[in-house]
């Protein structure tokens, strides 16, 4: 499955004000079913889950933003730390009247699935996390120089350098996406077509895009403190962690110290572009989790 068929739901697309800021979000679904969030990460925007949330949308209200800095909704210069973009995902939430939802993060959108789950535990049924490293307790071991993470994640460091993204980035949107999306989804390089790509590119083309895309990781030492508190505490929620056998693959075990209710795994012949890739193994497994974390 490489993008919607046509008999696919389509989203319904609206502008919500939240903690300041406006979001473009897309809804499928119900309002009165369980919720769903879902929340890309950096290259992507709501279009990373074209594939996935028609599939959820079947049993349940999903909810999928631009989140700060990407594609449609607002791009401030700060306020990309994950206590920051929680309480916009909050917002979000109490303007389609959602009490709770289960808070689905990949890449480092998994990092605000991470946080939110954490300060705002009320308003969530479970947390999935997707892969990507465990910031605050085990990026030195992805960001270091070696051979078994290809010379180590240097996007992390590139996109940290104040105002570097932008003087290298700027008037080459198209040919960065189109270098590095394909990367991401090797072993399955029909997940993502030059369509897709033109749509990431879009946002990073827009106004202050690329500086947007950027603040994730301009954020990432606050952020990976937010991170260190809450797990010190740990989480009462149940927790699910997947990651691809060629992206993250130790996404599961990683939160062994943190979760005793954590479930999960290695998907193989994935990539990191897991909603893009395997779609409708999310899909079933999402749907089981979700089930039983609704019946508790």
């Amino acid at each position: 499955m490489t993008n919607p068929l046509p008999s696919d739901p389509l989203p319904n697309t609206s502008f919500v004000p939240t903690n300041g800021l406006t979001y473009k979000v897309q809804t499928w679904g119900e309002p009165g079913a369980p919720a769903v969030v879902l929340m890309h990460g950096w290259m992507g925007t709501s279009h990373t889950w074209r594939k996935l949330a028609p599939l959820l949308s079947k049993k349940r209200f999903v909810i999928v933003p631009d989140m700060r800095g990407y594609g449609g909704s607002d791009k401030p210069d700060t306020g990309y730390d994950a206590e920051t973009l929680s309480a916009d995902i909050r917002g979000v939430m109490q303007h389609f009247g959602i009490r709770k939802a289960h808070i689905v993060g990949h890449d480092m959108g998994a990092l605000v699935a991470f946080v939110f789950a954490g300060i705002h535990a009320d308003a969530a049924l479970s947390m999935t996390y997707l892969d990507e490293p465990l910031v605050g307790f085990n990026l030195d071991q992805f960001t270091t120089y070696r051979e078994e993470t290809y010379g180590g994640y240097w996007h992390f460091g590139f996109n940290t350098a104040p105002g570097l993204a932008e003087l290298l980035i700027s008037g080459k949107e198209q040919a960065f996406v189109d270098w590095i999306i394909p990367l991401m989804h090797a072993p399955n390089p029909d997940a993502v077509t030059a369509d897709d790509r033109r749509i990431y590119a879009d946002s990073l083309c827009s106004p202050n895009g690329i500086t947007g895309s950027a603040g994730w990781y301009r954020a990432t030492f606050e952020t990976a403190r937010q991170m260190r508190a809450i797990g010190e505490v740990g989480f009462a929620i149940p927790v699910m962690a997947w990651g691809g056998e060629f992206g993250v693959p130790v996404t599961h075990a990683q939160f062994a110290a943190i979760s005793g209710r954590v479930r999960g795994g290695t998907i193989p012949r994935a990539g990191h572009l897991l909603p893009e890739e395997v779609p409708e193994r999310l899909a079933t497994e999402f749907n089981a989790f979700f089930n039983e974390a609704e019946s508790q």
